[in-house]
């Protein structure tokens, strides 16, 4: 058992963020993080082996990242990489699995910063190889610089899209289109609150341009309807949609592509807060589950605190800042900071992180889902691809019991598969709320088991 301070979960930017804050004020720090290199999808580091020759063409996130990564080598703080959280059965430790053993990790206090994944949306021809989250498509380019395919469609909504198409534009692929969901044209009038941020204005022309420039066809008001393909995407079906995103099939349009890259946002990655006890709420702009917490990041659990996505998605900005928040209080929890000092410091950083986050939750609003992109799946649509359920076998479970996430659970094993829920678990709701009549946040949040990710059984059966 490695014992310490404080345990921070996660290596991306609010993980970094607490750790440093952590060590600055005198605790002693380990940082847990499941990948070979820390730095999260935002900061995303290539591999050790790998050396790269230009800086500047890894872009103004992969700089960021360097330096903040020196800052974490100048601290006396133990990283742990390569090691997976995938329980707890008692406050404060954490089981771990490291080069082919488990193991525990023991804090006074506990900094829960794992982050969020890619929002799962489904549609005829979603499981063909070809078709992947915008943010899978993106580690490919950043860790690796291996684009996923050549001719490539962005099908989604957000800002994230457009990082994603002009970085694929840079590494030269063919970018088809961009398809945004929303139709977007004039927002920035609507909220004064945005021109604080010109910074995210510059970055955003920024990409606009080389999109622009590659001349690469913005759509607003279109989504994609199917997939099609031999094996392999071959083909997208398009078609233009209402203000609740509900397809008008008087416009369907097919495009030739090799890869399809979703960008429907992202949902917070809450399996080990809620597995910890902690409380979580709905989130009507996200229409996801966030981890509750108080000003301080502090959570239901006293001992746990959470930062980043997981509160809620609101960019790195936030995350680096909630972060600092939680790495702050946890230090003076333990007598490392006099209260006047944490005072101080919490003082300058709630004022800063409440800018970025009224910016966050107003692109939330904006790019919020709407409902009628979930009318796109079919009865034959696999949902759960783990343990191959449809949304047919889904949708007369949800009927028989009242939209029962449980029942759909036991009945057809919905959730039950490597993933535990993560892919599934939200399309499975959203189909269980519209065939029982009910409101998604009404039917409650399925419960995470350990193992919360797959380890070996003869890693498990060691322990014994």
């Amino acid at each position: 058992m490695l014992e310490t301070d404080v345990v921070v979960v996660g290596a991306g930017p609010a993980g970094l963020s607490a750790a440093l804050h952590a060590s600055q004020a005198g605790a002693r720090v380990a940082v847990v993080d499941e990948y070979a290199r820390p730095g999260g999808q935002y900061f995303k580091q290539p591999p050790a082996a790998f050396r790269v020759l230009d800086r500047s063409a890894m872009g103004r996130d992969y700089q960021s990242g360097l330096d903040l990564m020196a800052r974490l080598e100048q601290g006396k703080i133990e990283l742990l990489t390569d090691t997976l959280v995938w329980g707890a059965f008692e406050p404060g430790v954490l089981e771990v699995y490291r080069r082919g053993e488990c193991g525990q990790v023991k804090g006074a206090r506990t900094i829960i910063a794992t982050g969020a994944y890619d929002r799962p949306m489904a549609f005829p021809g979603w499981t063909l190889p070809g078709v992947m989250t915008a943010g899978a498509a993106q580690g490919l380019l950043k860790s690796q610089w291996v684009l996923p395919g050549n001719r490539v469609l962005m099908v989604g909504t957000g800002p994230f899209q457009l990082p994603v198409a002009a970085q694929m534009v840079k590494a030269g692929a063919t970018v088809v289109g961009v398809l945004e969901a929303g139709k977007v044209s004039g927002w920035l009038k609507q909220v004064p609150a945005v021109w604080s941020h010109l910074d995210k204005i510059v970055e955003a022309k920024d990409y606009l341009g080389t999109l622009l420039k590659a001349r690469v066809p913005m759509m607003y008001g279109w989504t994609i309807l199917e997939a099609r393909g031999s094996g392999q995407v071959e083909q997208a079906v398009i078609t233009q949609v209402d203000e609740y995103w509900k397809a008008a099939s008087t416009t369907e349009r097919t495009l030739g592509v090799d890869t399809i890259c979703l960008g429907f946002g992202f949902l917070p990655s809450l399996q080990l807060p809620r597995l910890l006890g902690c409380n979580s709420w709905w989130d009507a702009d996200l229409t996801a589950w966030v981890t509750g917490h108080d000003p301080d990041q502090r959570t239901s659990v006293p001992e746990l605190f959470v930062a980043g996505e997981t509160t809620g998605i609101g960019g790195h900005d936030v995350a680096l800042l909630e972060g600092a928040v939680a790495g702050v209080r946890a230090a003076a929890d333990l007598g490392k900071l006099s209260a006047d000092e944490a005072g101080k410091q919490l003082a300058r950083l709630r004022a800063d992180l409440g800018r970025h986050r009224e910016f966050a939750d107003f692109l939330n609003r904006t790019f919020a889902i709407r409902p009628g992109i979930y009318d796109l799946v079919r009865e034959d649509t696999l949902i759960c691809r783990c343990e191959e359920v449809t949304a047919g076998a889904v949708g007369a479970v949800a009927r028989q019991w009242e939209g029962s996430l449980k029942a759909i659970k036991h009945v057809t094993r919905a959730g039950c598969g490597q993933c535990q829920g993560r892919i599934c678990g939200p399309l499975v709701a959203q189909i269980a709320a519209k065939e029982s009549g009910k409101r998604v946040e009404d039917l409650g949040v399925d419960t995470p088991r350990p193992p919360i990710k797959p380890i070996p059984m003869d890693a498990l059966a060691a322990m014994g």
